[in-house]
This record gives C-alpha cells, structure tokens and sequence, in this order.
C-alpha cells in the first residue's frame, strides 16, 4: 500500500530491556532489518547483561540508552521519548515493544502503518487471551481491565498492559507529562487518552510465549496492578474523610434550617464549602504529592468546586424533588454520582506531574553519548 507523503515517516522502535538474554538480540536484528530504527534502554541490568548491551551497541540503527539503577518500565520508555523528542525529526513514527520476543516484527510493522492512517491516535497491538495464553498474562490482564474500566477508561479496550503500541511524534510532550514509572505507566497513558479525548485504536496481534508460566515477563500481576490502583485507593480514602465531614455538617445545618424556605440548599453548600477546603489539603498534600505552585492547583480546584457544587446541587434536587428520595439518601447517591468526574479531574489537570526536563536544541550537530 502506498501512503500519501504527509503519513510517511521514519519508525523507532523503543525497548525496554531489564535483564535481557539473547532473545533481545534476535528480536533486534529481525527489527532493523525490517526498516525500524531501534532504541534499548537499558534498566539497571546487573553486569551479567553487559555482553547483551554491548553487542547491541555495535549494531547499524541501534542506540544503547542506560539507567543506572532500575527505575521501571514507565521510567525507562519516557528516557526514550525524550531522546526521540530532542534528536528526531517530527516526521518520526513510534512503536514500543517489549524486550522478551513476544512481539513479531510483523505486527510491529501494522501497529506502525495503524498509526499512520489513524493521526493524533494510540495504537494498541490487541492479544486474543485465548488457550495456550499462560494464565500469569490472563489473570493480570484481566484484574487490569477491571480496575481500567472503574477509574473511567472505555469498555472498548480490550488488552490495557499489551507493550506493542504504537503513535506518531506529536504525542510525545503529552506522554512525557503522564506520571508513572513502572507497569503502572502503561494503564496511566490509556486514562490520559481518555480524559483527553485522544482516539484509542486495536490492531489484533499474535503473541509468543516462552513456557506456560511466561517466566521471561518481569510483571507481577498483584504487585503491579497493585501500583496501578493505589493513586485511585488513596484520592477514595481522602474522598471518604471530607464525605463524612461534608455529611456531618449537612446533616447538623439542615436540622438547624428545616423549615426555613432554601434551607436545604443553604446546608449544601456551607457544608461542602467546608468540605472542600479539607479535601483539597488532602489530596494536594497525601494523594498527588503536588509540588507546583498551590496558586495554581489551587485556581484549578476553586474552579472544580464551583463546578461540583452546581451539579451537586442539581443532582441533588433531582433525586429529592423528582425521585422522592429523603435527604440523607439522596446526599449519598449524589455524591457516588460525582467521585469518578472529580478523580478524573483532579488527576489529569489539577494535580498533573509535568515532565520539568529541558529540551536540548535541534541543532547540535549529534546526540550525547549516553551509554
């Protein structure tokens, strides 16, 4: 298929390795001579991996970038992403996959062509979990799913921790500003595309696997996924607390002002006026360990209050006047409507890391060396 000269572009493929063996050698190999630039960053390997990492370094089309010490896959692609954004040309087209050999060149090849045709979207190379799937992958897979789609992420994603994706230069920057260092990354750039609106497109892919229990994966399905969860379990625990303040005080207000007329309207918004302050505190200081200026996430979160506390008010009255509901029920059905859009918020705009590294110039006549 011949593609219109705006949709051509060079391909980089980004590894992570940690702990490679030989098979990265062959996949690497295989990569290239399909056309693929390739980068392998190197995750803190011990020196029994030297030999991998230095046979790699002498191949044509192939950069070696090194961590000193293990930092996670999510910390390893984005040292990718940056060497790509600061020494590639916009035209660039980007894949990563993953280091085990898992991933056919073949599917590399149409997650890349996917991205073309699909501009400005994330590609996933999809995996049938069918029989013969080791049940390490189905089960992670699957406790993935689950905890993607209840922190809001589309039903129409079927494989989340699949390493085969692929997208196009421009969406580099906004890659780079998702927080995650680990397998929790992964999960991170599929909310971030939802909250952002960026199409997420499959491509179904064949995978190969070494043995029935998957040993060369370094993925632990409860102690990653464990990851992926914990920033949603805490913003819950700090929601729970200014929910019991807020309820309090709305309960107390609302026996002080029954039968007064807007006495039910007045209660709620004193008591999330006084909610609100101690939530913020909490989720700038204990959930998202904000740093940045508070004027800033403060601004950001007066303007999200103002916003929960008109549909707080208004779904409120719906349950009260048009369901019938009594008052102590319809607050609480009112405030589970609200949780997920006030996470999403919080967690995509008001609190969001910020990748504070400094582009280097397109201009130097050639890249650092890094390895």
């Amino acid at each position: 298929m011949s593609l219109p000269i705006q949709l051509r572009g060079v391909d980089v493929a980004v590894i992570p390795a940690y702990q490679p063996t030989g098979i990265l050698l062959d996949l690497v190999r295989e990569v290239t001579a399909a056309g693929c630039e390739v980068i392998v960053v190197n995750d803190g390997s011990s020196r029994a991996s030297r030999p991998i990492f230095e046979q790699l370094k002498e191949m044509p089309d192939v950069t070696v970038l090194r961590h000193a010490v293990n930092a996670g896959k999510g910390a390893a692609l984005k040292t990718a992403f940056r060497y790509i954004r600061d020494w590639k040309s916009p035209d660039t087209f980007i894949a990563t996959m993953d280091a085990d050999g898992q991933h056919l060149p073949a599917d590399l090849q149409r997650v890349l062509l996917a991205a073309r045709l699909h501009p400005g979207a994330l590609v996933l190379g999809a995996r049938t979990f069918g029989r013969g799937v080791p049940l390490r992958s189905r089960v992670g897979n699957k406790a993935a799913c689950i905890l993607f789609r209840a922190a809001g992420g589309p039903a129409g994603v079927t494989d989340t921790q699949t390493g085969l994706r692929a997208f196009g230069y421009p969406m580099l920057d906004s890659l780079l500003a998702i927080g995650g260092d680990g397998y929790e990354y992964e999960m991170n750039v599929l909310l971030h595309c939802r909250r952002r609106g960026i199409p997420i497109q499959e491509v179904p892919i064949r995978t190969l696997y070494l043995d029935e229990q998957n040993s060369s994966s370094h993925f632990h399905p409860l102690r990653d996924s464990w990851k992926v969860v914990k920033t949603m379990l805490r913003f819950a625990s700090a929601s729970l607390a200014s929910f019991a303040l807020d309820y309090g005080l709305f309960l107390i207000l609302h026996g002080l002002t029954r039968g007064f007329g807007g006495g039910l309207l007045f209660s709620n918004v004193a008591a999330r006026l006084g909610s609100g302050a101690f939530n913020y505190l909490l989720n700038r200081r204990l959930v998202f360990h904000d740093q940045g200026d508070p004027r800033r996430s403060l601004a950001g979160y007066l303007l999200l209050a103002a916003g929960i506390l008109l549909a707080n008010n208004a779904v409120l009255a719906l349950y009260t006047d048009q369901l019938g509901l009594p008052a102590w029920m319809a607050k609480i059905c009112t405030e589970l409507t609200l949780f997920l859009v006030s996470l999403t918020v919080q967690a995509g705009l008001i609190f969001r890391k910020t990748d504070r590294k400094k582009v280097q110039p397109h201009g130097k006549s050639k890249p650092p060396k890094l390895a």
